[in-house]
């Protein structure tokens, strides 16, 4: 299969070359209309020999610096193994170039073309995809309310009308509130925070009845800053989930050539096993966020 796609490849960088470069004039009746020639991401990244891609540094177990301030996490290991295979498939030699984004810039980069990827625990949403376009996903998870155990045992039935934390930019401020309406609920009261440290925080301290995002987030997060977090410990989740999680590579728009190749790429980590030894690492019962992968799966395209 590596051949055949690299065939592909080859065939496609010297249609490029050989093309007109920059603006092409096409008349069209009585009307020149220019139009504007678009060199696909995956011709850039052979050219340049670079990957660019964005990645979160404060959503553990996905992206973070740990206590000697190097950069780890699911998508980190993710976005390595990603660009080694890129190179295999295009049979070039790839240096991978981190670029830090925020849940505010890991969609609008991508459409700039600031980077060429976005590997920042982003779920795949309808929404989203009006602005760029995703991989297969990579990751799964939940989401459901993160409280104070110790006020008593609840449930999402429990929060209606109650204030709920999100983090600013986070799907899930129109996911719950989507919930809570299809059930008949009294919405709840959502309050951003800039970032999920801070929520946890104010929901320690009484000033939120919950708080709510992917639950591997908020659980590492509370975790993270020295929380127990089950049915003995101070906080726990609640049993019932609002919306699944599933989270995607962001690629540009429109540019199918990118979006093969990227998807081929975490097809062939999936066939050789390399993708179960990240996904066991961060989120296998040994982890800091234990998330059995259950019957989620890839579902590799046939070679041929």
């Amino acid at each position: 299969m590596k051949n055949l796609i690299y065939v592909l490849i080859v065939s496609l960088l010297l249609f490029a070359a050989c093309g007109t470069q920059g603006e092409v004039t096409e008349s069209i009746g009585n009307t020149n209309v220019e139009l504007v020639e678009s060199v696909s991401t995956l011709t850039q990244v052979v050219n340049s020999g670079e990957v660019i891609i964005g990645v979160g540094q404060e959503a553990a177990p996905f992206g973070f610096m740990d206590e000697n301030g190097a950069l780890i996490g699911y998508d980190v290991d993710m976005a390595r193994a990603v660009v080694e295979e890129l190179s295999e498939l295009t049979q070039t030699e790839l240096t991978l170039v981190f670029v830090p984004v925020t849940d505010e810039t890991r969609i609008s980069w991508v459409q700039s073309g600031e980077i060429y990827m976005s590997l920042c625990h982003t779920n795949n949403t309808r929404k989203r995809d009006e602005n760029i376009d995703f991989s297969v996903p990579y990751g799964w998870d939940g989401k459901g309310v993160i409280y104070d155990y110790t006020l008593g045992a609840k449930d999402l039935e429990d929060f209606q009308g109650a204030t709920i934390g999100i983090k600013r930019s986070s799907s899930s401020e129109g996911e719950i509130l989507s919930y809570f309406e299809n059930q008949g609920w009294e919405p709840p009261t959502l309050q951003q925070f800039d970032n999920h440290a801070a929520g946890i925080e104010a929901l320690v301290n009484g000033q939120i009845d919950g708080f709510t995002d992917d639950n591997s987030i908020v659980i590492n997060t509370a975790m993270m800053a020295g929380h127990t977090v089950s049915s003995e410990g101070l906080l726990t989740v609640t049993e019932t989930l609002y919306s699944p999680a599933y989270f995607a590579i962001g690629i540009p728009e429109n540019d199918s050539d990118w979006a093969d190749m990227v998807n081929y790429a975490l097809h062939e980590l999936w066939l050789s096993g390399e993708f179960q030894e990240i996904y066991e690492k961060w989120f296998g019962d040994d982890s800091m966020c234990p998330i059995p992968m259950n019957n989620h799966h890839m579902e590799p395209q046939v070679a041929g």
